[in-house]
């Protein structure tokens, strides 16, 4: 229980109204199996919950929090179980009322935010401007800020939330403010990385803190050309949406024989600028979302499986463009690289779906509905590489969890629920086999871990990384294989937290493997790999001493 002098501290620097130590309130924010390290339903229940409105009153919070030895975790949209607390003794920072768009500057085309500020209502009032902004795969819901300064996010528009950022306010573990970039030196939000040294990868690495090295309390933010309407104009819901297409944009649902022909048509596309959005139009995903109660006729109907199998070497493809010539070009590239590659280009602008289904791609709402199947998902594998790395991954990730779909362990969607992307030209892809799972339902909960440590497997076999590094199980086994780097985050951490106030576990903690409820063949074949690659690691540190 937090003490009462800490809990009136709280109280005097915020308001009654926004500080909460009460049990109700409390497990509402323990409730979060989504990406769960600990792979349950919850997290630990917070001490209290504090909602702190301004960059001043968040640096209050972390001081009452060193002063009485507590922790703190930040919590902007909420979206999994990172932002929740790793154990005992820890402040719930929930910044929902930091909800604001604070500055748009068209002529640089950047968007300075708070954490609240969601990527879908930032991306609403930037189209209004003709600009848009990037919004990782999990969709309107989710903090443009969060995934840019603490945590990670490719998306499907073709770029990556790191790259975008342009500045950050950063209230460091000790309470002080930390303003990197140019904004630093007083000249504005319009560069991350100076005048002077960059902090950039101190601040967050490949896959950010997740608060475990302070609270990001503002943000400014890259911003790309939207050449279609300023807002949509739609009547009625999803499934009986009625709308026109916009003027300058396309619909394509492009499909191949293979998985070679597939990714090499992927990432021709990307190599030749075509896509505004693009992503690999998965038979767990697309379909489960169009048709919400498909999922249930898979059991008994194997012509629909049948039919839904030729639909996973598929690609959504959205293209845009500011003229008429640009567009027909665009549909040159798309027709030529889909018939080059043995495909079939569908283009969909103009049929029922075509306008519905095109906002709800450029708007962020699908994600979401992906839930649908079973009420809870999780991923594996999603390595940032190469291109082909990630269709290889694609084909490793659907034979691993048809495994499982046999066993009941999961919803069985078909096998294949892969969520592919590419940004830079190609030149990087991610992707990512999800699962989903009934919460409610014993087998998939017992199976849950079981699938993390099979995907794992696989990842430690092709000595590939796993998506993000942050399961602390995975993380001691994974660490020395890639420059002993939670060896030098612990140190930063250090540096920057003394007094260790920041919830870091996510960030630096490491656990040993659990290995129970695993069949005997993949236990022993983790437990030797673990071994082997213990052993190299040791190795490696005694030749550099």
């Amino acid at each position: 229980m937090i003490g009462e002098e800490a809990y009136r501290e709280l109280v005097d620097a915020l308001g009654e109204e926004y500080v909460s130590r009460d049990p109700a309130v409390l497990d509402g924010y323990a409730f979060q199996p989504t990406f769960n390290d600990e792979l349950s339903l919850w997290v630990p229940r917070p001490e209290a919950v504090v909602l702190p409105g301004c960059t001043a009153e968040v640096q209050e919070v972390v001081r009452i929090c060193n002063r009485h030895r507590l922790k703190f975790k930040a919590f902007s949209t909420g979206w999994g179980a990172w932002a929740g607390p790793s154990g005992e003794g820890v402040v719930q920072v929930d910044l929902r009322r930091m909800d604001r768009i604070l500055d748009i500057d068209e002529k640089n085309m950047l968007v300075v935010v708070e954490p609240y500020a969601c990527g879908g209502q930032v991306r609403a009032e930037v189209m209004k401007r003709g600009l848009n902004v990037h919004m990782i795969a999990a969709g309107a819901g989710v903090s443009p800020l969060a995934s840019a300064c603490a945590a990670f996010g490719p998306g499907t528009d073709g770029t990556y939330s790191p790259r975008n950022l342009m500045g950050v306010e950063w209230v460091l573990p000790n309470g002080d403010v930390l303003r990197l970039g140019s904004l630093g030196s007083g000249c504005g939000w319009f560069c991350a990385d100076g005048p002077g040294p960059s902090l950039r990868g101190v601040m967050r690495g490949k896959a950010g803190a997740l608060s475990g090295n302070g609270i990001f309390t503002a943000c400014a933010l890259k911003l790309f050309p939207w050449p279609g309407p300023p807002q949509p104009a739609p009547e009625g819901l999803f499934y009986d949406l009625e709308m026109e297409m916009p003027e300058g944009i396309r619909l394509y649902y492009l499909l191949f024989p293979d998985y070679l022909s597939f990714g090499e048509a992927f990432y021709a596309l990307a190599r030749e600028g075509v896509d505004y959005n693009m992503q690999k139009a998965a038979v767990g995903v697309v379909p489960m979302i169009l048709f919400p109660h498909l999922n249930r006729l898979l059991e008994w109907s194997r012509g629909i499986r049948r039919t839904l199998q030729v639909l996973r070497h598929g690609i959504m493809l959205v293209v845009a463009a500011h003229s008429a010539a640009e567009l027909e070009f665009k549909r040159a590239v798309v027709e030529t690289v889909t018939l080059r590659h043995l495909g079939i280009a569908l283009d969909l602008s103009d049929t029922p779906v075509g306008p519905s289904f095109t906002w709800c791609i450029l708007s962020g709402a699908v994600p979401g509905m992906a839930f649908r199947p079973g009420g809870q998902m999780q991923s594996g594998l999603g390595p940032n590489d190469a291109w082909d790395t990630a269709v290889a991954w694609d084909r490793a990730g659907e034979s691993i969890k048809r495994k499982w779909i046999s066993r009941g362990g999961c919803v069985d969607d078909g096998g294949d629920a892969c969520v592919d992307m590419a940004w830079e030209g190609g030149a990087i892809a991610h992707s990512e086999e999800l699962w989903y799972y009934d919460p409610r339902d014993v087998r998939h909960q017992e199976a849950v871990k079981g699938l993390v440590m099979d995907f794992f497997l696989q990842a430690l076999k092709a000595c590939c990384d796993q998506p993000w590094n942050i399961f602390p199980q995975q993380r001691r086994i994974v660490g020395p294989l890639q420059g002993d780097f939670n060896r030098w985050q612990r140190e930063i951490c250090r540096l920057l937290d003394p007094r260790g106030a920041a919830d870091s576990h996510l960030y630096v903690g490491e656990a040993d493997l659990d290995l129970r409820g695993l069949e005997e063949g993949t236990r022993a074949e983790l437990k030797r790999l673990v071994s082997e690659l213990d052993w190299r690691a040791k190795e490696n540190s005694d030749e550099e001493v």
